[in-house]
């Protein structure tokens, strides 16, 4: 109870000192503001001069926020957005003579973030659901994304044009289908227009108030007021894509399960993807015989954790509408909880679900069969506008051989759009055979705190019984209870100060289990520096204690105490950049992936470049265990990852990628090996896309497997 007492006399004081520091000296945009839709008979001309009238009829955005540095924007950006019965039409005119121009990317959908770039963001729903961002750079290259969606990748249009002072324009149209909304009568959307300047590493906004804690933050947007849609545009088609696959080699039965693990399997010569439209904001998903040939992401890591990996889903039947299976909200800092957590789902035969909105609910509800099992979840939330309430249902029903696990939970939460307060509570029990003890197999936590432009304040109470661990889920630790808090500032300097921004943050727990004994403790911080000339340095420090049990509850015997602690240097410069270079050195008590106590070094070092249509990234990683006292580890024990990917592009879509990396010692989290994965990806204009392919680049060691793929896209737009 003293901790408790003093972590709220603390956060208590912190929430003062950061409401009182973010004061705003000037009303900008607001959420509480609202701008009327313009519609067009007549699509505005695409001349990137901007010289048609027509643009300046529509609805204008000006007057920008720099948000990286808190003040005026100081290059100024004007947005013209008009709508017909098919088309979204924005252009924008930025003004930048005198900071170079950057844009390196040259395909569209593979992001465009460290790119100079313009972004309209909308949320169609009215309650945060459909939440969508359109992205060009000044080649006209594009990405896309959507809260419903991972995979997002419709069919649109941009231009752009850098013009002979320095400035530039674009123009980005985006077919109504491509975004989920109401058909017929008028509705409201909320908006914004954001832009960014790799060349100062600033982040422009045209909404801003002093609650946003970020510039995604759909909550702080103002209203499109008027936007009328017709029923026949609104309406989506069903679309589907089946794939149909060729493989060879000594390993060309050999593929990725959920979890980064790679196994034998027979190879699927075949399967498809269905997405049938219920109505125009929810949608039927189904595949069958999914495909697990292609790992787009290389996940691979030898830096120990403390806890088990969390990996990101690539398959697309998770990804789409993933949101509203997981629906429970939370604050997780250094710490995640999760009920449904899709990776734990192997490899699967088929699966069938129901996800999107209406109006101001959210539902998601899938069911999966494999081998040796047969799952099925479900999600429901309903918010109001701008969340100032939210609630939310949470339920997974897991059957495999032997195995019945049952998990049901809700949450409430409200946030106070003008102060950026919050407070949120969460209940999930687990039931089923794994569990003997129903009293133990809760998670209960309950939060509060205030989240604004210049940081965040965070108490929160956690309560996981010894016997909660969901089998479809991701848990870090159970047998918790205790409370946490959490403190960011970021500020900035004055203009024309070396210095232009800087972050400190410190964070502490203490859990004991069932026994009263401290379970988990940690004590974090953080502290960087960013220059004007893009230099950050940044130092760290984690100080954790674990302990573990030979046999834990109700048992308790065997107790050891495990340190993870770590201080780490870094170096960065020109981050957010397409030519970023970083460097970091970490060391301390840690224990290694054996649990046992080792002091361990971590040298680290990456750097990639654009050099027009190729492009070349390097990094260097260490881990080096030296024995500590009393401990049975190696008395010099290390591992060393060096990896070099080279990409080429060829045109807008198609791009080569070549990787190498090798890894060696046992020192580290990855077991020893050398990898070549090579991967070639085509779009064609009717969305369907080849894929030729050596290797992975997720596996350890090379995969001497040649993959040959071709997905046929029939029907709509690949949207939500």
């Amino acid at each position: 109870m003293k901790i408790l007492y003093a972590l709220c006399s603390g956060v208590l004081v912190m929430l003062c000192a950061l409401a009182l520091t973010v004061a705003p000296v000037r009303a900008w945009v607001p959420h509480t503001a609202t701008i009327a839709a313009v519609k067009v008979a007549t699509p505005p001309s695409l001349d990137l001069s901007l010289s048609d009238p027509v643009w300046k009829t529509g609805t204008v955005f000006t007057d920008f926020y720099d948000y990286t540095t808190h003040q005026p924007a100081e290059h100024p950006t004007t947005a013209y957005l008009l709508y017909d019965d098919k088309n979204l039409y924005l252009a924008v005119h930025n003004e930048q003579h005198g900071i170079p121009i950057v844009a390196a990317q040259t395909v569209d959908n593979y992001g465009v973030a460290s790119d100079d770039h313009i972004a309209l963001n909308l949320e169609t729903s009215g309650s945060g659901s459909r939440v969508y961002q359109f992205r060009t750079n000044p080649h006209g290259i594009h990405d896309e994304y959507s809260s419903e969606n991972s995979r997002f990748a419709p069919d649109w249009k941009s231009l752009a044009t850098v013009l002979p002072n320095g400035d530039w324009n674009a123009i980005l149209v985006i077919p109504l289908k491509d975004i989920r909304v109401q058909g017929g009568g008028k509705q409201n959307w909320q908006i914004n227009i954001a832009r960014f300047i790799a060349g100062t590493n600033d982040e422009y906004t045209w909404a801003y108030e002093h609650t946003m804690s970020n510039v995604a933050n759909w909550q702080n947007w103002p209203q499109l007021t008027g936007v009328q849609i017709q029923a026949a545009a609104a309406r989506r088609h069903p679309h589907a894509n089946i794939y149909a696959l060729g493989a060879a080699g000594p390993d060309r039965g050999t593929f990725q399960n959920g979890i980064g693990n790679f196994q034998p399997m027979k190879a699927r010569t075949y399967g498809i993807d269905v997405t049938v439209p219920v109505t125009n904001t929810m949608a039927l998903v189904g595949t069958l015989n999914p495909d697990f040939s292609n790992v787009e992401q290389d996940q691979t890591t030898i830096a120990p954790q403390e806890f088990a990996r969390m990996y990101n889903e690539y398959r697309p039947f998770f990804a789409q509408g993933a949101n509203y299976i997981n629906p429970l909200p939370g604050v997780n800092i250094n710490s995640a909880d999760i009920p449904f957590y899709s990776p734990n789902i192997g490899v699967f035969t088929r699966g069938l679900k129901l996800e999107g909105t209406e109006r101001h609910g959210a539902i998601g509800a899938l069911n999966v069969i494999g081998d040796g099992f047969n799952d099925s979840a479900f999600g429901y939330a309903y918010n109001t506008s701008n969340q100032a309430f939210s609630a939310a249902l949470q339920g997974i029903a897991a059957n495999h051989i032997g195995v019945r696990d049952d998990v049901f939970g809700g949450a409430l939460a409200t946030t106070n759009p003008h102060s950026g307060a919050f407070a949120l509570v969460k209940l999930t029990q687990e039931r089923g055979t794994l569990v003997g003890a129903p009293a133990q197999a809760g998670d209960f936590q309950l939060g509060f705190g205030i989240q604004n432009a210049r940081g965040t304040a965070l108490l929160k109470y956690t309560d996981i019984g010894p016997e909660y661990n969901p089998i479809d889920g991701y848990l870090q630790e159970n047998d918790l209870r205790g409370p946490q808090f959490f403190y960011q500032y970021n500020g900035t300097a004055a203009k024309g100060a070396a210095v232009k921004a800087y972050s400190v943050l410190f964070g502490v727990d203490r859990f004991v289990d069932r026994v009263g004994a401290a379970h988990q403790a940690d004590v974090f911080s953080n502290a960087s520096v960013t220059f004007t000339n893009q230099v950050t340095l940044q130092y760290g420090q984690t100080t954790s204690e674990l302990r573990t049990y030979a046999n834990a509850y109700p048992v308790y015997s065997g107790a050891q105490v495990i340190a993870f602690n770590a201080q780490t240097l870094a170096f960065g410069y020109m981050d957010g950049t397409p030519s970023p270079v970083d460097a970091s050195y970490s060391w301390g008590p840690f224990a290694n992936g054996f649990l046992q106590p080792v002091y361990l070094q971590q040298p680290a070092l990456a750097a990639s470049r654009q050099f027009g249509r190729w492009g070349l990234s390097f990094s260097f990683n260490g881990a080096i265990e030296h024995a500590m006292p009393g401990s049975s580890a190696l008395a010099l024990d290390s591992q060393w990852e060096r990896s070099l990917s080279v990409t080429r592009s060829f045109g807008k879509d198609a791009s080569l990628a070549v990787g190498l990396r090798g890894i060696n010692g046992y020192g580290g989290f990855a077991l020893p090996g050398t990898n070549l994965a090579i991967g070639f990806h085509q779009r064609f204009k009717n969305l369907d896309e080849l894929y030729i392919d050596y290797g992975t680049p997720a596996s350890i060691t090379t995969l001497n497997r040649f993959v040959l793929k071709y997905v046929f896209h029939v029907g709509g737009q690949k949207g939500p």
